[in-house]
């Protein structure tokens, strides 16, 4: 019993208290840093609490706090901005709140105490994202150089270990899916638990935050990714067909199904269209058409002064592309991701489109004859707009996301050569102007010219300054042969970028293809240039529930309140979850957002605790070489030699 006034000994925390739990809760803390732990399904039910963090740090809670811990918190309540100064009862509360269990196999691989975090592993207690923040924390030690050689090889072994058991709990958890063998689900339908973890529990999002490539690229995942944009693992020629059929015949059937869901023919109808890919592949069609209908009005159907019939489509689709806006600014806020929807660009561009375009309708019938160049102006910027829009819907791709993806990162080289080349045209710009052309008037025109002869001169196109040879310049050869230097540098630095952009892309890619996912996930069948037709069916809807509510549910909802209290006196997360359930009515799901994304279904927790416990056992660590079993070997003894001098120096103190 030695070890158990060890473990007291180190740790400067005092426990007055002394019974069974804390002897089971000290001696397992202490077995497993100890790599001595064998410790069976039934007896690991024994309470955990804060004291467990403690003894792995053999520091007090906020000491821990400050060393790590706050850190490891902040990754498993995915909050960015816990506060430094935490006491120790808000670090124990924060805790307790968390998985415990989780947290200590984090702790424990803060501390580098591999082999007891690989052992509670094996218990299948661990959850898929306390795995993957604990690759993270591997992969950190990999990469720190302070390291020796041998713990940062063993860090990258462990991290595709442990990235191995939670692709092997998430095939378990498919596999249960694809057998139909899982436990009775809150939503009354079938249910992709497997996909649910990874998009709406956002474990893929831990995965992408913490760059674990292996989880994401592998088969298993990418499989239960292919199910959810297209309702099948592999995308079909078959598939492919009746995609297209469906988008022909959208403007006929979508009217029917905000009238009607549930009937058998019709059902099988929303359940395609409510499919992401489906969402996604209509609404591209629709930026389509309007482009083209947008092009034609530019090019062949401009009127000023005058609304034609191009122009009443676009007015009418670009007062259905406002409705939606705001409907996802409302969504965003009653999901509590307002501030991520103001943060995301092509939300932004969204409304700057919607705004360039109506100051450009606003000066076309404003009654003034000297505004018809700004009004062109601003419907071309409107066009040019909602071009660079659309290439975000190409982004889905999983040919040309990653593509556009270089493209984007790119660009920050290209701007700061557009920078470079600014500085240098200018200077070169004013001071070849003020040598040639000394005490010039300052007029518009001559601005133009001091930036057009520089910048023709800098390109190598001397032919190009005088407008008397403007008319010749397409017969001399060697003007358009001259060497542009500062071109190719860009050529250069372009090719450095794409070699490191490249390996990374489809790393990149996959967070956009997760954004995606999620937003179309929420979305409604509804595309946006149907909007204006969904309104009226919405409010329809909205009054017939209304009717229901007061004259039917009120009553029923108080008496069901009633015998709720009087058979439980407290309800947990998952009642609660399940009581929001049936809060959203199915006009909130057809005409505003699929409300059920973000419950957290007790089923879904149930089957990834069954694929846990499946996958004991399932996988053997690669056997290590003989130098790295000498040196855990060696840790071990410094650590027992260290406890030794500690009891020790406490026997000494106690003594004197």
């Amino acid at each position: 019993m030695s070890f158990f006034f060890a473990v007291f000994l180190a740790n400067k925390h005092k426990v007055y208290e002394i019974n069974n739990e804390v002897y089971a809760n000290v001696l397992s803390m202490y077995l497993l840093k100890t790599e001595k732990w064998r410790i069976t399904e039934d007896d690991i039910k024994m309470a955990f609490n804060h004291r467990s963090i403690e003894y792995i740090y053999e520091k007090d809670l906020t000491t821990a706090f400050a060393s790590g811990l706050r850190t490891d918190l902040e990754a498993l309540s995915r909050l960015t901005d816990l506060p430094t100064d935490w006491k120790e009862k808000d670090i124990e509360k924060a805790i307790t709140n968390s998985d415990v269990i989780g947290l200590i196999f984090v702790t424990l691989l803060r501390k580098q105490f591999y082999s007891g975090a690989t052992q509670l592993v094996d218990t299948g207690f661990v959850r898929i994202r306390h795995i993957l923040i604990g690759c993270k924390i591997l992969q950190d030690a990999s990469d720190d150089k302070k390291n020796e050689q041998i713990q940062r090889e063993t860090s990258q072994r462990l991290k595709l270990y442990f990235t191995e058991r939670a692709t092997l709990i998430t095939g378990f958890i498919y596999e249960a899916n694809l057998n139909n063998d899982l436990v009775e689900n809150e939503l009354d339908k079938a249910v992709n638990h497997a996909g649910r973890l990874l998009v709406n529990h956002r474990y893929l999002e831990d995965a992408i935050r913490t760059q674990n490539k292996a989880f994401l690229e592998n088969k298993i995942v990418t499989d239960i990714l292919h199910k959810m944009w297209y309702g099948e693992e592999k995308f079909l020629f078959r598939q492919v067909g009746v995609f297209i059929l469906l988008a022909l015949i959208h403007l006929l059937v979508m009217p029917v199904l905000m009238i009607n869901i549930t009937a058998p023919p019709l059902k099988w109808f929303y359940q395609k269209y409510d499919l992401p890919f489906m969402k996604a592949f209509i609404q591209m069609l629709g930026y389509l058409a309007l482009l083209m209908t947008y092009a034609y009005m530019l090019l062949f159907n401009y009127l000023h002064d005058e609304f034609s019939w191009t122009d009443g489509i676009i007015v009418g689709w670009m007062i259905s592309f406002s409705l939606n806006e705001i409907k996802q600014a409302i969504v965003s806020a009653i999901r509590h991701r307002f501030k991520r929807y103001m943060c995301n660009v092509w939300n932004l561009l969204d409304w700057t489109v919607m705004f360039v375009y109506a100051s450009g309708m606003f000066l076309k019938f404003g009654n003034n004859v000297t505004h018809e160049d700004s009004t062109k102006i601003l419907l071309v910027l409107t066009f040019i707009l909602l071009s660079i829009r659309i290439l975000n819907m190409f982004s889905i791709s999983e040919y040309l996301g990653p593509k556009l993806v270089i493209i984007q990162k790119m660009f920050k080289d290209t701007f700061v050569f557009l920078v470079i080349l600014t500085v240098i045209m200018m200077s070169y710009n004013v001071s070849y102007h003020s040598l040639l052309y000394p005490n010039s008037e300052l007029s518009w025109s001559e601005i133009e010219k001091v930036m057009q002869n520089g910048y023709w001169t800098l390109f190598g196109e001397v032919g190009l300054i005088d407008s008397d040879t403007l008319a010749d310049c397409t017969n001399d050869k060697n003007i358009y042969t001259s060497m542009i230097l500062l071109l190719n540098l860009l050529i250069a630095i372009y090719s450095d970028t794409y070699k490191k952009v490249n390996d990374e892309c489809k790393f990149h890619w996959s967070q956009i293809q997760t954004d995606f996912l999620e937003e179309y996930s929420i979305e409604t069948i509804s595309p946006i240039h149907l909007k204006l037709l969904m309104l009226p069916f919405g409010l329809v809807h909205v009054l017939i529930w209304l009717t229901e509510y007061c004259c039917f549910k009120i009553k029923d909802r108080r008496l069901n309140k009633i015998e709720h209290d009087d058979q439980h006196g407290s309800s947990n997360s998952y009642d609660s979850e399940r009581d929001k359930l049936k809060e959203n009515p199915m006009f909130v799901r057809v005409f505003l957002y699929n409300a059920d994304y973000d419950l957290k279904l007790k089923s879904t927790e149930e089957a990834e605790r069954l694929g846990a416990a499946r996958s004991k056992g399932k996988i053997e660590i690669t056997e290590e070489d003989k130098i790295t079993k000498l040196q855990n070997q060696m840790d071990v003894m410094n650590r027992e030699l260290k406890d030794q001098h500690k009891r020790s120096d406490e026997t000494c103190k106690l003594v004197a």
